[in-house]
């Protein structure tokens, strides 16, 4: 008795208290003619302000600066850029994750997206993450890429983007948490272990730094940097169809990104066409 007791508790923890990841966008958002107003990667220039936010209509967007000393002074200007808005939809970046409230400091573990997040759940607000369903995303990435390449480098980017603040206790423990990425039809058998990632890249990155150095602030090597070129374009317009749609429907949506993101799709959400859905 006492264990099913125990297993109650705990299930009743999970669905009240402790969060959960923010859900994808329940149904997939029609392609925008705003879309190709969007700054392709390949054209993006670095030298702009950060963080890189702005407010066009009922859309705050905060790019933020993906630094540890940037955080407290861009917490600040999320707050009041969130309280000017009184946004009704929030759309964060990544996934985030697992968090127990009170014990696990969401900006901590999940940077300026945990705090949106944790404004979301104390206002009531609706959060969803917005990225493009991982299946969906694989699956475009694979029809134009090499099955082994796209499979390295979904494992290994979140990998190259922890590195930013600092390198993991054990590289391998982390990525082995991605593993489940290459599981997808389209990449399937690729990559199955540490392993196979350390063949890959002794392969085509021979005489480069290890994998376990590299990091997401600078030029990815070889083709790794021309699929993170495609990948966050197809990220841009998966983000632009959202935010078209949620406004199309008369949402106050403030979206929380990389300050990349917000400088390129800002000429799309400056068009009149980003609210026709």
């Amino acid at each position: 008795m006492s264990l099913l007791v125990a297993a109650s508790t705990l299930a009743l923890l999970t669905f009240t208290y402790f969060w959960r990841s923010p859900a994808y966008y329940p149904q997939p958002p029609a392609t925008s003619l705003a879309e190709a107003r969007i700054i392709p990667r390949s054209q993006y220039s670095e030298e702009h302000r950060r963080p890189y936010t702005y407010r066009h209509g009922n859309v705050v967007v905060f790019g933020a600066e993906h630094k540890p000393a940037s955080v407290d002074r861009q917490l600040r200007q999320i707050d009041e850029m969130w309280r000017e808005l009184r946004p009704t939809v929030a759309l964060v970046e990544g996934r985030l994750g697992f968090l127990a409230p009170g014990f696990m400091d969401p900006v901590e573990h999940y940077g300026e997206s945990g705090h949106v997040y944790a404004l979301a759940k104390k206002d009531d607000v609706q959060a969803y993450t917005w990225e493009q369903p991982l299946d969906e995303h694989i699956a475009y990435l694979a029809r134009v890429h090499a099955k082994d390449r796209v499979a390295l480098f979904m494992v290994l980017r979140p990998y190259f983007s922890k590195l930013r603040f600092g390198k993991p206790e054990s590289p391998e423990a982390f990525v082995e948490e991605f593993l489940g990425r290459a599981d997808h039809p389209a990449i399937r058998g690729e990559i199955n272990s540490v392993a196979d990632i350390d063949r890959i890249w002794q392969r085509d990155f021979a005489g480069g730094k290890d994998w376990r150095d590299v990091s997401d602030e600078t030029v990815l090597p070889g083709y790794l940097e021309r699929l993170t070129e495609d990948s966050n374009d197809q990220r841009n317009r998966y983000l632009v169809r959202l935010v078209s749609h949620l406004s199309a429907q008369g949402e106050r949506v403030f979206v929380i990104c990389g300050s990349s993101h917000a400088v390129v799709i800002e000429p799309a959400l400056m068009s009149p066409s980003h609210r026709d859905g």
